[in-house]
C-alpha cells in the first residue's frame, strides 16, 4: 500500500470508552485484544486512528448511559487501547459515529476516502456508522473479528443479521482483521 492510500484511509473504533464495562473477565473482552491488533497494525502502516465515544450531559434524559457523562472516567478509551501519538478522539451524541460531531469533517480535513471500522456493537452503532458513512460517500470496511454485540443476551443472530445488512445493502467490505491487515494495512 502506497504512502497516499495509508493517507486516505482511517481506523474507527467506536465505543470502547470505560463506561462500557470492557473489564478484563468481562463480557466481550476477548474482543479487546483483536482491536489492539488492529490499532497496532494501523499505526505501524501510517493509518489515522480516531476512536468514537458515546457521550451524555447532565440534561440528557437517557438515564441507562449516565455512565458516559461528560467529565466522567466512563469517557475514557479503555487503557488497553489508550490513545498516542496522533490518535484523535471524537464524541458522539447517539447511535452513529457521525451523530452530532464534527467526524466527517474531520477525516474530510485529512482527506480520508476509505474507512476500517471496529467496536461494539455491531448491529448498533458499527451499522449506523457504516449507514452514514456509505451515505457520506466513504468506502466502507468492517473488520469482522473487532466487531460484537454488547450484550450478554444477544438477539439471535444480531451480529450477522447486522452485517449482513452492512454487505449487501451498503455495499461495504466485511472481511477479517488478517485480511484488513494485507488488502489495506501495509507496512510503510
Amino acid at each position: 500500500m502506497a504512502d497516499t492510500a495509508a493517507q486516505k484511509s482511517a481506523v474507527i473504533i467506536l465505543d470502547m470508552a470505560k463506561g462500557y464495562g470492557w473489564t478484563p473477565g468481562g463480557f466481550g473482552y476477548e474482543m479487546v485484544a483483536q482491536v489492539r491488533r488492529l490499532k497496532d497494525a494501523a499505526q505501524a502502516a501510517g493509518v489515522q486512528v480516531v476512536h468514537v465515544n458515546s457521550m451524555r450531559r447532565p440534561t440528557d434524559r437517557v438515564s441507562e448511559h449516565s455512565r458516559m457523562m461528560v467529565g466522567s472516567e466512563g469517557l475514557e478509551v479503555i487503557p488497553e487501547l489508550q490513545p498516542i501519538d496522533n490518535d484523535i478522539i471524537v464524541y458522539k451524541r447517539f447511535l452513529s459515529g457521525f451523530s452530532h460531531n464534527d467526524l466527517d469533517y474531520t477525516l474530510r480535513t485529512m482527506g480520508c476516502e476509505t474507512l476500517i471500522i471496529a467496536g461494539a456493537s455491531t448491529d448498533n452503532t458499527v451499522l449506523w456508522t457504516c449507514a452514514d458513512a456509505h451515505q457520506f460517500r466513504y468506502k466502507v470496511v468492517v473488520v469482522e473479528d473487532c466487531t460484537m454485540v454488547h450484550r450478554e443476551k444477544e438477539p439471535p443472530g444480531a451480529k450477522e443479521g447486522a452485517l449482513r445488512i452492512i454487505r449487501n445493502v451498503l455495499k461495504a467490505e466485511v472481511l477479517p482483521l488478517a485480511e484488513i491487515r494485507e488488502k489495506y494495512l501495509k507496512l510503510k
